[in-house]
């Protein structure tokens, strides 16, 4: 027993070194996004982005990786479940026009309990009709998440995501997607939406003028996520650049396998 509680100190130590080293990488890829996003040409952006990513990729494939919560790594976004069984990390970078172009890695749970990391790969600008296309993660459609929600109880492998996506100069757009962890840990985005004019998608896409903001957020009262609804005044001409929201909230609930759109909520006061 002597030995055995003189050893346990020394794991302990090892562990912790092994979480600050970790750490340190993954401190080093901020610091290097944070040069690309402030970089003086779109080159420049180019070469740091890419090193965040490996950077960023080696820190958290190291074997004790799930074990450090990745709290706030500013400007990456860090979305866990409480049981740890689904990571995504995301973040993006903007160039000299104003795109962005978004980077990110999913870690999920296989069937076998391995842990399976995953980098995603930003290809929206690729797809002719993104929001109407099952993507993977090698062909993703680009964004920054806030929020991860689980569908469909406890044991349920399905999770509806909402993120920002910061479009070009003119244009933002809000996305509500669905995440589904396969067997054997690997990932695919798409789901069974319908949206406000009853047509049928993949995921929801919502753009609006660059001077407005946009709420998108999942209402645990109500059970579902809840937007502004968001218009274009007659004299714009269906112009995007200037959608905006009208004062009225819609909601979008998962029920069954489908989301539902749900028009003109009832707030009374209460928002989010």
């Amino acid at each position: 027993m002597k030995k055995l509680l003189a050893i346990i100190p020394f794991l302990t130590a090892a562990t912790c070194l092994a979480q600050s080293d970790i750490e340190r990488q993954a401190s080093s890829a901020a610091s290097l996004i944070e040069q690309a996003q402030k970089a003086d040409n779109d080159s420049l952006r180019s070469i740091y982005a890419a090193q965040a990513v490996e950077t960023f990729e080696a820190a958290i494939t190291q074997d004790d990786a799930m074990t450090v919560a990745f709290g706030d790594i500013k400007p990456i976004s860090v979305l866990a479940t409480v049981d740890n069984k689904l990571r995504i990390f995301s973040w993006g970078i903007q160039n000299s026009e104003g795109k962005y172009s978004y980077y990110g890695f999913v870690q999920a749970k296989s069937q076998d309990g391995e842990t399976v990391t995953t980098r995603l790969v930003d290809k929206k600008d690729e797809t002719p009709r993104p929001g109407e296309t099952e993507m993977e993660a090698a062909n993703w459609y680009g964004a920054i998440y806030y929020e991860m929600v689980q569908l469909g109880g406890k044991k349920s492998n399905i999770y509806a995501l909402a993120g920002w996506d910061g479009g070009d100069l003119f244009i933002n757009r809000k996305v509500l997607e669905q995440i589904r962890v396969k067997d054997n840990g690997t990932v695919y985005f798409g789901g069974y939406f319908t949206d406000e004019h009853k047509r049928t998608c993949e995921r929801l896409i919502f753009e609006f003028t660059e001077r407005a903001v946009m709420c998108l957020r999942f209402d645990k009262r109500l059970k579902m996520f809840v937007a502004d609804h968001m218009t274009i005044p007659p004299e714009y001409n269906g112009n995007p650049k200037f959608r905006g929201p009208d004062g009225s909230f819609d909601g979008y609930m998962y029920q069954k396998g489908n989301w539902i759109y749900v028009p003109d909520l009832d707030f009374k006061g209460s928002r989010f």
